[in-house]
């Protein structure tokens, strides 16, 4: 607006008495003393709320500028955006103590009613009653799926087998919460129509014919794990298995388990790794058997031995549906001699390729069926033929600690399919860091 416009208009507004203060979007320094229009860099936004418009409704007076919530004020915030963060806008809790009133953060950021939650404890904190309340939480997740709650949270340590039957339900943990068994069998057994979803939990222990978690066959089961370890499941069929329905693993350690079958054995199932490490599991890493599978962005390190079939991976035919392979580190894990350490194919008859992988420093052969090609892909000491494919020590931070990432030098960097798109690694750092992707699990970030 020109300035004799405004002069103009103001002259108008005196004649006819009226107070433009009283107007709510009145702003002294910005354009018009409009509190719509933007203001200047360094300007007073405002000296009460009305004067702000969502969704920065809140006026802040210490600073006088428009903002999503304040420390005095943090009930503006709500639904999947709770908490106010420090910078005066609202954001997903990233921690249980971050919802004073139920003390349970869920997975999409939001925080739970505490009457939604049936709460666990091992004595002296949790007694044998069947309310599962916060101020008296039950002792068994038994106890605790009989109140029919969307949500369970765990403190301590549960020593029980649980099934899990035709329910959907979300269990979370406090810090060092742990489901374990100290009898033979599964752990913990999704059965049915269930749609389980696993938070912070530890699931150890697991012994004689049972695994930590176990789907079994003829149900359409759904299970989601989200930074969940487990370890020390040294029962016949390791951390995981699954002969039917879902399992969504994320930024989950599965590690030092000894199950003959494999940390992980799944068939006839659909199976999805993200983000997660999966090392020392003395029988293999990941066995896949006529299943769809999708895993990008892991580990899978120090698998295996002597006198395993396979070490990193085990492609055992292919299911229908997805079959992705991508963006992995699968280094270091062990065979028995003439079999296959690296990713095994085998009865594969069907083209499949697999791209931007590191696959290397395994004993004995490296990668093997003749229906999975590589591309863009660092395999050694082997040599393997492939577009975009290296033979080269990919450099990693020190292997012998269990250090994975990449230094600096790697020859790996910016070597990964220039089509790519996946947008983060392992840590969730961006991807690319420079003009193309890195190959395996790491973004080198300088």
């Amino acid at each position: 607006m020109t300035t004799p416009l405004r002069l103009f208009l103001m002259t108008v507004l005196l004649a006819a008495g009226c107070n433009w203060k009283k107007n709510p979007y009145y702003c002294p320094g910005f354009p018009d003393n409009n509190c719509t229009e933007d203001a200047a860099p360094g300007s007073h936004v405002c000296t009460n709320s009305a004067q702000c418009l969502a969704p920065t409704g809140i006026c802040d007076l210490q600073s006088s500028l428009c903002v999503e919530c304040t420390t005095t004020q943090a009930s503006a915030c709500s639904g999947t955006l709770p908490v106010c963060g420090a910078d005066d806008h609202c954001r997903g809790c990233n921690s249980h103590a971050e919802c004073p009133d139920s003390g349970a953060c869920l997975p999409d950021g939001s925080c739970a009613g505490a009457a939604d939650v049936a709460y666990i404890a091992p004595g002296p904190a949790g007694t044998d009653n069947a309310m599962c309340s916060k101020e008296a939480p039950c002792t068994t997740v038994a106890k605790a799926l009989a109140t029919g709650r969307r949500y369970l949270k765990l403190q301590g340590t549960t020593d029980e087998a649980v099934t899990i039957k035709d329910q959907a339900v979300t269990l979370l943990a406090d810090p060092g919460a742990m489901l374990t068994r100290t009898s033979n069998g599964n752990i913990l057994v999704i059965d049915g129509t269930s749609d389980v979803q696993i938070s912070d939990l530890a699931i150890n222990g697991a012994s004689g014919s049972g695994a930590g978690i176990s789907l079994p066959s003829g149900g359409n089961q759904s299970l989601t794990l989200r930074r969940v370890t487990m370890s020390g499941n040294n029962g016949t069929n390791g951390a995981i298995t699954a002969s039917g329905g879902t399992v969504n693993i994320y930024q989950s350690t599965i590690a030092s388990n000894s199950g003959m079958n494999g940390a992980i054995t799944a068939a006839g199932s659909v199976f999805n790794i993200y983000q997660s490490t999966i090392t020392g599991n003395s029988g293999g890493g990941v066995s896949l058997s006529a299943t769809s599978f999708d895993l990008e962005n892991n580990i899978i390190a120090r698998n295996g031995g002597l006198l395993t079939a396979y070490g990193g991976v085990l492609i055992n035919q292919l299911g229908s549906g997805a079959h992705t392979l991508e963006f992995n580190t699968i280094a270091q894990n062990g065979a028995n001699t003439g079999f296959t350490a690296g990713v095994t194919c085998q009865l594969v008859v069907q083209p499949v390729s697999f791209g931007n992988n590191i696959v290397y420093g395994n004993t004995g052969m490296q990668v093997s069926g003749t229906n999975c090609t590589w591309t863009y892909a660092d395999i050694g000491p082997d040599t393997v033929s492939g577009t975009g494919n290296l033979n080269a020590d990919p450099l990693f931070v020190n292997a012998a600690q269990g250090n994975f990432h990449l230094t600096g030098s790697s020859p790996v960097i910016d070597q990964a399919d220039p089509n790519a798109t996946l947008a983060v690694d392992i840590d969730g750092s961006p991807r690319p860091q420079g003009g193309r992707r890195d190959i395996g699990a790491d973004e080198y970030t300088p």
